[in-house]
């Protein structure tokens, strides 16, 4: 039980409260839901797409941590005992899986922008850029929510990457789409997409896949 350890108890709590703020009205992630919506206004509603403010840059965390350690607790076959009394070989298994998401996130980011640099796009990358922090933000909620329904034993962590890694596909779907719609300019735009895809998409999932 989720009692029993009583950092992640806290970790869990602590978040809670920081998603529960972040959803009243001018929360960061009440704006997050209406900016990933527009896709034809190149600055977000407060600041600069750029500029991550403290709360929009610890609930992106929050993706990546929890994203990790349920990644975690589905490889360690007696993770309770081990997240229970942590070592830093523990640690480390943690942080190697807390880097996947965080390589994905930022490697995708910096071959879209440099997509838009190519394609002289910069106003439209900036809205893109802008939806891409935003579903992120929005996942990393969900991520929450699983981490702890697993922590209370009502789901397996084989159900809970199942759910994890179908919420990124949504994500990863929703990104894709988001582009198509503030890319689109005839059917020629579906060709720049498709190379998008293969070289930047495809083919790193593929590499993953034949690694793992």
């Amino acid at each position: 039980m989720l009692s029993f350890i009583p950092y992640l108890t806290l970790l869990i709590l602590l978040f809670l409260v920081g998603n529960i703020l972040s959803w009243m009205p001018k929360g960061t992630m009440r704006e997050q839901w209406n900016s990933m919506r527009d896709t034809r206004n190149s600055r977000s509603f407060n600041n600069d797409e750029g500029a991550l403010t403290p709360s929009s840059a610890l609930l992106l965390c929050q993706w990546f941590l929890f994203f990790g350690i349920i990644l975690y607790t589905y490889l360690d076959t007696e993770f309770f005992r081990h997240l229970s009394d942590p070592d830093m070989n523990v640690a480390g298994k943690i942080a190697k899986c807390v880097l996947i998401p965080i390589a994905w996130y930022f490697f995708q980011w910096v071959m879209f922008h440099w997509w838009g640099f190519l394609l002289h796009q910069g106003d439209r990358i900036q809205i893109l850029s802008r939806i891409y922090r935003s579903v992120h933000l929005l996942a990393g909620s969900i991520a929450l929510i699983l981490f702890l329904l697993q922590m209370i034993g009502w789901i397996e962590p084989e159900s809970s990457l199942f759910l994890l890694l179908l919420i990124f596909i949504i994500a990863q779907i929703i990104f894709i789409f988001s582009g198509i719609k503030i890319f689109w300019n005839g059917f020629g735009t579906l060709y720049y997409i498709f190379l998008y895809l293969c070289a930047f998409k495809i083919a790193p999932l593929l590499i993953i896949w034949t690694k793992i």
